[in-house]
């Protein structure tokens, strides 16, 4: 399965099978690799509409006039490697940035050539070696290419564990959604068949509180990046409705690239999920104790403490207060309704990478003190 213009920064899919993700990952992976180089021997250069169509990029397959016409529309950068030139893609500005121990507002507002210049007088100095990956044709990661910086893993094999650890440790599961950019990969899957194991206390403490706790399935999250956006991350989560709206959980299992990692410690961490879903929910059960006088003053001043997208919070207020009021509530009811914020997002179109954001966001409410925000008057974001 091949996607025409699977180069493009924007490039993003989503599949709703596991064999035709798995099979698109494999596909990445023969089309990128992985080379190292001195940082200091690095160079950048500016793209201008005098930069030749072909014959600069000897090693890019498929067009090059279409490469470089979307590298030009994007970062117009290339980078020098080992005698041969390179687009950088979108993605990899975040390493190469830190690459380059540089950082600020003003370097968006330069010309592409000032800021080549500025990344190549920074490089010049670096120590070390950079870790660079090439991925359908373009650059899209510049890393530190020391053993301890860096630990290379796959997204095909680590997706692979994740399919047969589900499969295994939680029969009756099925697999919902995968999502692919330049940045990031990420599936779910429900785990219908475990949600009376996992969810029999929950059920039962939220029923005795008149609500509903029905509706709702326990599923997985798996994010992993190859261009240091994200580390090999599992991401316990509810889905509720007809699946479509997810409710994050926090406490997620984490996997960092870093030295000494590698799939058998990765599969050590895959069997730390059974009981840090239990902590997940028992955390979040742990808000229907909590009791809040001034909903709206307290949901939107989480919201903002958080880092929730500002409209999509009133919005979700909105809605809360539709269905509810603003009578008391607990902390449970509108972390629930929180979720709104990504269920929005969702409708919206928004990628997998922005959607997988938005849960991190909301799963932070979980850590606050709510009696901070459960003040009256009107709130002011």
């Amino acid at each position: 399965m091949v996607e025409t213009r699977v180069y493009a920064d924007n490039f993003s899919q989503s599949f709703v099978s596991p064999g035709d993700f798995l099979s698109f990952l494999g596909e990445r992976a023969r089309n990128s690799s992985w080379m190292t180089a001195r940082s200091r021997d690095l160079a950048f250069e500016a793209m201008d509409n005098d930069t030749p169509a072909s014959g600069t990029l000897p090693q890019i397959t498929g067009s090059s006039d279409e490469i470089l016409r979307d590298t030009m529309e994007n970062t117009r950068l290339l980078l020098k490697v080992n005698g041969d030139s390179y687009p950088v893609r979108s993605c990899a500005l975040k390493s190469v940035l830190e690459r380059a121990r540089i950082s600020g507002y003003a370097l968006s507002k330069v010309s592409k050539s000032v800021f080549a210049e500025i990344l190549n007088r920074c490089l010049r100095v670096a120590s070390g070696d950079s870790l660079i990956r090439i991925a359908d044709s373009k650059v899209s990661a510049v890393l530190g290419g020391d053993p301890k910086d860096y630990a290379v893993m796959e997204m095909l094999p680590l997706f692979e564990h994740v399919c047969d650890y589900v499969d295994r440790e939680f029969p009756g599961n099925r697999f919902v959604t995968a999502h692919f950019d330049h940045s990031l990969a990420t599936a779910i899957w429900r785990l219908d068949g475990q949600a009376d194991g996992l969810l029999g206390t929950y059920r039962r403490e939220v029923a005795a509180r008149g609500l509903d706790p029905f509706g709702i399935v326990p599923a997985l999250r798996f994010t992993t990046s190859d261009v240091g956006m994200s580390g090999a991350n599992l991401y316990p989560m509810f889905l509720r409705g007809n699946g479509d709206q997810i409710i994050p959980l926090g406490y997620p299992v984490k996997t960092d690239h870093r030295s000494g990692v590698d799939l058998d410690y990765f599969d050590s961490q895959l069997n730390l999920l059974y009981a840090r879903y239990c902590d997940a929910v028992e955390a979040q059960t742990r808000l229907l104790d909590i009791e809040i006088r001034y909903p709206a003053t307290a949901m939107l001043g989480v919201l903002k403490k958080i880092g929730a997208p500002k409209k999509a919070s009133y919005e979700a207020l909105d809605y809360f207060i539709a269905i509810h009021g603003d009578t008391p509530c607990t902390a449970y009811e509108l972390y629930m309704q929180m979720s709104d914020v990504i269920f929005s997002a969702q409708c919206e179109g928004a990628s997998g990478t922005r959607i997988a954001q938005l849960e991190e966001i909301i799963a932070r409410a979980l850590h606050v003190n709510w009696s901070d925000y459960d003040r009256p008057g009107e709130f002011r974001w």
